[in-house]
């Protein structure tokens, strides 16, 4: 339905051990999904790069742009779930610095078809790919940080950085911006051209309680981002117990703080967050827990339909923007 309505990529997750995912590997959502689809784009979103063998995961990387036929599009990330690492045996405090380590073996993998390497957590004795006879492309890579060291990397390559604000509101996510746009600067970067893709939660309905019952889901969604960010989420086997949040704000804000409403009031309000942000990229999170298959369905050809065609006519984005569905 994405690749009918229009929309450029498709973005599957990583997570592990809980109820939150249950796609542990975006690369294998990826190969179904190339079989099934003609046009539209497919990516992770994202590779959780501590937990991946880098030797292995560029040849995963290299496999998945062929059989996408140049369609791949690469997210990349640290991870975020102390639970996560624990059980992969990962020091928390090294994730970043893997990442970037990891980051530089994809590169030097897809660049050159071979990888010789030396850093603090890998060795890598020079090894070639044994997809360079079929080509190798090098995807457009997309980093989900606000990390000072992975926000100068990406600016060094022209790579767009993901954010996300969830529940929270414009004025945050506007000081967010800045902050990643300072680091981008600060690493040589143009702020005013600044690759950014902007993550939103997005319903679209004409029904008031199906609209309350979707901000509902967003505070679970909330509620689930602070119980996973702990070292012992509470759950019951791989379900999550949902506790109310310190000082969490009323339902209402929920509702008035995510994208959900009637398609005109979803792309006004659409339009103010990009015309603040000024995002390149937006990806829309449609699919979020608790929402039912028929009426997520529904809500994405709503969107497709009659919010992205307002879009059109209200903003023009700072470059070719692409439209994102996760």
């Amino acid at each position: 339905m994405a690749e009918d309505l229009g929309f450029d990529i498709a973005w599957f997750a990583e997570h592990h051990f809980t109820n939150h995912s249950i796609c542990p590997s975006p690369l294998l959502m990826v190969a179904h999904c190339a079989t099934q689809t003609k046009r539209i784009r497919l990516g992770p979103a994202v590779l959780a790069l501590p937990f991946h063998n880098p030797l292995r995961v560029v040849q995963e990387i290299a496999f998945s742009e062929l059989l996408t036929r140049g369609r791949f599009a690469l997210g990349l990330g640290s991870g975020y779930q102390p639970y996560e690492f624990n059980r992969f045996r990962i020091i928390p405090e090294n994730k970043h610095r893997m990442m970037l380590e990891a980051w530089d073996i994809i590169e030097q993998g897809l660049k050159i078809g071979s990888i010789n390497y030396s850093g603090e957590f890998y060795e890598i004795a020079r090894t070639d790919l044994p997809m360079r006879p079929f080509g190798l492309a090098m995807p457009e890579i997309f980093v989900a940080t606000s990390h000072p060291d992975a926000v100068a990397r990406a600016a060094r390559g022209n790579h767009t950085v993901f954010m996300s604000f969830g529940h929270r509101g414009l004025a945050a996510a506007a000081a967010f911006r800045k902050s990643i746009a300072e680091r981008w600067q600060a690493a040589g970067g143009d702020p005013d051209t600044m690759p950014l893709g902007v993550q939103r939660y997005v319903y679209v309905t004409d029904d008031a309680d199906d609209a309350r019952h979707a901000a509902r889901c967003v505070r679970d969604l909330a509620r689930a981002a602070v119980t996973l960010n702990t070292p012992s989420p509470s759950k019951d086997g791989p379900f999550l117990r949902l506790m109310p949040l310190n000082d969490e704000p009323p339902l209402d804000d929920f509702l008035d703080n995510a994208i959900i409403g009637p398609a005109n009031y979803c792309a006004d309000l659409l339009h103010q967050e990009l015309e603040t942000l000024k995002p390149t990229h937006l990806s829309c999170f449609m699919g979020f827990a608790g929402i039912g298959r028929h009426e997520t369905l529904a809500s994405i050809e709503r969107f497709g339909c009659d919010v992205v065609p307002q879009l059109g006519t209200m903003i023009e984005l700072r470059s070719d923007p692409l439209l994102g569905a996760a």
